[in-house]
């Protein structure tokens, strides 16, 4: 695909500065990271947060985003997926007040950070030629 190649990617920065990191949905599509029978892809899922409201909703679409992320970095081997790959520890750092939140601040930059290094590196292409 020719979007991921290293060319493209200050059009993967621009992006993810524009839309907030929205545009990691995308990119997540373009690596076949999604699984067909996710949580996710179950409409009543998003009905029944929209239902109860705008904040279960919002929170519903900041995990689904902090997911594919995450399954955006393993795909393109940045390093560390030992430790932000579980979500054990993604739970811990919401749950444990100042040091876990500052904890997962932490991991939020890195990964959306490291994933577009590694597309300037050219990860991008060499993962989508091995599918």
């Amino acid at each position: 695909m020719f979007l991921l190649k290293s060319q493209y990617s200050i059009l993967w920065i621009i992006l993810c500065l524009l839309t907030g990191n929205i545009s990691v949905l995308f990119l997540g599509y373009l690596l076949k990271v999604y699984e067909k029978d996710a949580w996710y892809t179950r409409w009543y899922y998003w009905v029944l947060g929209f239902f109860f409201g705008l904040l279960p909703a919002l929170v519903m679409l900041l995990i689904f985003v902090i997911e594919i992320t995450v399954k955006v970095c393993k795909k393109l081997k940045v390093p560390g997926a030992e430790v932000y790959g579980l979500p054990y520890v993604w739970i811990g750092c919401a749950i444990i007040p100042i040091v876990g939140w500052t904890l997962f601040l932490v991991l939020l930059i890195y990964i959306n950070l490291w994933y577009l290094v590694k597309l300037c590196q050219g990860k991008g292409e060499e993962c989508f030629k091995t599918d």
